[in-house]
């Protein structure tokens, strides 16, 4: 269809004026506007009125004329800006935006219906202007009765308006792309969309060309050659960057017209709303621009229904009547970072997965594992929702659903943040373009791939025989501990589904393996690759057809060699391997119902193994620092105790089936290779020699103490109608400690246990293992302990007590229903536990941890396994020195 260009610029013209009033409107409502803002928004709706008469679109001059004359005594200091003029305005913006768009798509049925709005909204004006105003001096037009104009827009009419007086000293430097007297309109030129499209497509043609000769310049000895090559290569990067330039537009584009949305939908639920915009000068890719629209779009629709509270409940909350809601976005790493945040109640975890249990997305044994972060990802499952019923708003279960998929599609990352009580926090990171992007050209059974930067987090290489080999196994699967966490790898070749020489289902890892770690969504993974080769900008081609099923590719580029090299999709590789949540597997369990409340069950990840006693043995994961293979020819011997040289220290080996008489240990290993599990006590590394090291296993803690026959045994397990004997290692490391002559038995020094006695300490603590030996380290002391199993509950049982029935408090950082740090935050918020001392107990010890926890309330933070400091630690809060 052929469009006149006059009239295809008079709608681009239309609709970056109805965005600005839109925008001037929003400062108008807030007081923040002096004069010079109505006289700006009455040119661009004088503009729009003179080229609608000009083009014969007479509906929309005569709209433009109602809202040209209703501010005709605002303007000459007659009458002062009213909310009632507001609502007019803002009514008619809305209608001049569906009739351009009915015009432009010639919708003759859009185009009648809104017609009936002009009559509507000059009885509207004259009503709010007390009779003032004659909007075309067409009697005849005054008489066509009024309809129902809630067609048109929702925003309601205030019943009590109030006048808006303008703020003189808050002056608002009108838009740039308004014509405003003096500017230099001919500085500026339109240019078609699809030019800048071929423009940018032989843009990318030329970077391929660059690339060729400069690899082909390195292999040539002419100087001069060489330097032209070199020339080339900074006038394109210039070019290249001049180019994109021209395909770049603020996102304040955008996120302008998020105002009025916002304000509507405030109306609708009732709500006090107010949206900050920060850095709306940030410039996006137009591609990538239109592409958050949505997602953006969902996030703040979200934030206002389901993220602020009603005027009603924030103030019960102690917050001011107004929730806000603020968009911030700027550069950062080569990316546009936009973050969505809203001080409303936040997410309840524990609602979370109750929802998505309900609805089947997960199991209950999955939920019992989940980590915080990924309890909060759930929202963007497909189908899940929280709201109550199905509204205009929401409801449906694919709002957050769609905020993912979209971002996903343009290689983007989603992270959300949030605190109960105190709001959420949204963050997009977006490419700048994605036309060239910037990647990492790695080697795989000699083929070469690309992988964009946007999901690289470090390269890391890995000696096979190195001590500081970090690659262990957990499964069957190898992972890589990175910094105190487990990073689950892939093998390229796996991925790809290369056959192996052996016909195993996996690769053997290299001597030394180059490992990529990428994000993919929430998860981080290592991908083994042969070789890292070099970084690049790549122009990204579409695949084939053919291709476009295959999920480990997302693309395909042209080396500087004139070699076609597959892009990986990171996201694609991740399902694939089963890294990442499979949705279509969440159907598979919509039968799978469980009661909400068995989520705060008490649950326990243990490490299954091996010994010469029938049946499977287990101990708690938490307590496991590292596993490892030796040698038996490297274990040497201290007087009767076997060590071994490890990380320039000397590692204590205990033979458990010695330890619990299964067997007698013989002086030297039979086998070639031993299975170590390395544990911490105190400062000090032992080494637990089983066996066979078999799997990681989640249950409920419930222990049968009745079927421990011996010491170092706590009791039996059943999991899975399996009877699995679980090991008390503290007690193994405590009675190696002593034999080892490093043992402090502060906690059995009788003589302190008469000023202890009479003393009660609360403890709070979710894990029944911790929970039963810090209890018996604390009773042997001389102290009488009370326990409850999450912060919920000792709130509780703080709450029914008298404030001198406790002497301590001692609390776990992470538990369910209620964390430490709340549960502390809302001890010190009553004036009667102020001086009531308490005391973190947690494996969470880092320098940030410990400022956090006690910035919340605690007096002492405490890594758990070492009774000894504890017990010091008490002594000096209620006695003021140590027993």
């Amino acid at each position: 269809m052929n469009v006149d260009p006059a009239l295809a610029e008079f709608w681009i013209e239309c609709e970056e004026i109805t965005q600005r009033v839109s925008s001037k409107l929003a400062l108008m409502e807030k007081g923040e506007f002096d004069v010079g803002t109505i006289d700006s928004m009455y040119r661009d709706i004088h503009t729009m009125k003179g080229s609608a008469q000009l083009f014969g679109l007479s509906q929309i001059g005569r709209i433009a004329h109602l809202m040209e004359t209703s501010l005709e005594p605002v303007r000459s200091d007659q009458t002062a800006l009213e909310s009632k003029l507001i609502e007019l305005l803002y009514k008619g913006i809305d209608v001049i935006d569906k009739m351009v768009k009915a015009e432009k798509d010639k919708e003759e049925k859009a185009k009648q219906d809104l017609n009936v709005a002009i009559p509507q909204l000059a009885e509207i004006s004259v009503n709010a202007l007390g009779g003032s105003l004659n909007p075309s001096g067409d009697s005849a037009e005054m008489e066509v009765a009024p309809q129902n104009i809630s067609t048109v827009t929702k925003a309601p009419v205030a019943e009590t308006p109030a006048p808006v007086v303008a703020k003189q000293t808050q002056a608002v430097t009108p838009s740039a792309s308004s014509e405003e007297p003096g500017s230099d309109s001919s500085s500026t030129i339109r240019v078609p969309v699809s030019l800048l499209d071929r423009l940018m497509t032989l843009m990318g043609e030329m970077v391929l060309v660059r690339n060729q000769v400069i690899q082909y310049s390195s292999r040539s000895d002419d100087l001069g050659f060489l330097n032209l090559s070199q020339r080339l290569d900074v006038v394109t990067s210039e070019i290249q960057n001049e180019m994109m330039k021209t395909r770049m537009q603020p996102i304040g584009n955008i996120l302008n017209k998020f105002q009025r949305l916002v304000r509507d939908i405030s109306h609708d639920l009732g709500k006090k709303i107010e949206l900050n915009l920060f850095g709306s000068e940030t410039e996006l890719d137009k591609t990538l621009l239109e592409a958050v629209k949505d997602p953006l779009t969902h996030i703040i629709r979200n934030a206002c229904d389901h993220g602020l509270e009603t005027p009603d409940e924030r103030k019960a909350s102690k917050k001011g009547e107004g929730g806000k809601i603020t968009v911030r976005a700027f550069h950062e790493g080569g990316q546009v970072i936009i973050e969505v945040s809203d001080d409303g109640r936040g997410l309840h975890k524990d609602k979370l997965i109750s929802k998505a249990l309900e609805k089947g997305l997960i199991t209950s044994e999955k939920a019992s594992s989940l980590t915080e972060r990924e309890i909060f990802n759930l929202i963007f499952l497909p189908g899940f929702s929280t709201a109550a019923k199905v509204s205009n708003l929401s409801g449906r279960g694919v709002g957050m659903d769609v905020v993912r998929t979209n971002i996903d599609k343009i290689g983007g990352i989603v992270e959300l943040t949030s605190v109960q009580g105190q709001g959420t926090s949204i963050r997009l990171k977006i490419p700048l373009t994605l036309a060239i992007v910037p990647a990492m050209i790695i080697s795989c059974d000699q083929d070469r791939y690309a992988i964009p930067q946007v999901k690289l987090v470090e390269l890391v290489r890995v000696e096979k025989n190195a001590s500081e080999n970090n690659i262990e196994y957990l499964q069957g699967k190898a992972v890589y501990r990175l910094r105190g966490n487990l990073l689950p790898l892939v093998y390229l070749k796996d991925a790809f589904g290369f056959p192996t020489k052996d016909g195993s289902t996996q690769h053997a890892l290299p001597d030394v393996a180059n490992i990529v770690v990428l994000r993919s969504e929430s998860q981080m993974f290592g991908l083994i690759v042969d070789e890292i080769q070099d970084t690049a900008d790549i122009v990204v081609k579409p695949l084939s057809r053919f291709l476009k099923s295959v999920s480990v590719y997302s693309g395909a580029t042209v080396l500087g060699d004139g070699s076609v090299a597959l892009i990986l999709d990171v996201i694609g590789i991740a399902h694939r391997m089963r890294l990442v949540g499979d949705n279509s597997q969440a159907n598979d369990h919509k039968q799978d119902h469980v009661d909400s409340k068995s989520i705060s069950q008490d649950m326990q990840e243990f490490l299954l193994f091996k010994l010469k006693s029938p049946g499977k043995h287990a101990l708690p994961l938490d307590l496991v620092h590292r596993l490892e293979e030796f040698k038996s020819s490297s274990i040497e011997y201290s007087g009767d105790q076997r060590v071994i040289r490890y990380r320039d220290s000397i590692l204590p080996i205990i033979s458990l089936n010695h330890f619990l008489k299964y067997e007698t240990e013989n002086k030297k290993s039979e086998k070639d290779v031993i299975s170590v599990i390395v544990t911490q006590k105190g400062e000090r590394f032992f080494g637990i020699e089983v066996d066979e090291i078999l799997d990681v296993m989640s249950t409920e803690m419930t222990l049968d103490e009745s079927l421990s026959d011996r010491p170092g045994i706590l009791g039996t397990l059943i999991a899975d109608e399996e009877v699995i004997v679980a090991v008390d290692s503290i007690h193994v490391l405590d009675e190696t400690s002593k034999k080892l002559g490093q043992y402090n038995n502060l906690i059995a020094t009788t003589s302190n246990k008469p000023k202890r006695a009479g003393h009660k300490i609360l403890y709070a603590e979710d894990n029944s293992f911790f929970r039963k030996h810090v209890t018996s380290a604390l009773m042997k002391a001389g102290y009488e302990v009370f326990t409850e199993v999450n912060g919920s509950d000792a709130l509780e049982k703080l709450n029914t007590s008298d404030p001198k029935t406790f002497s301590v408090v001692i609390s776990d950082i992470e538990m369910p229903k209620m964390t430490g740090l709340q549960f502390v935050t809302e001890v010190r918020k009553s004036a009667k536990w102020n001086n009531l001392p308490m005391v973190a107990l947690t494996t969470k010890s880092q320098d940030k941890d410990i400022e956090i926890g006690k910035n919340a309330g605690f007096n002492v933070y405490l890594e758990k396994l070492k009774p000894e400091e504890l017990i010091e630690s008490l002594d000096k809060l209620i006695f003021g020195k140590a027993g």
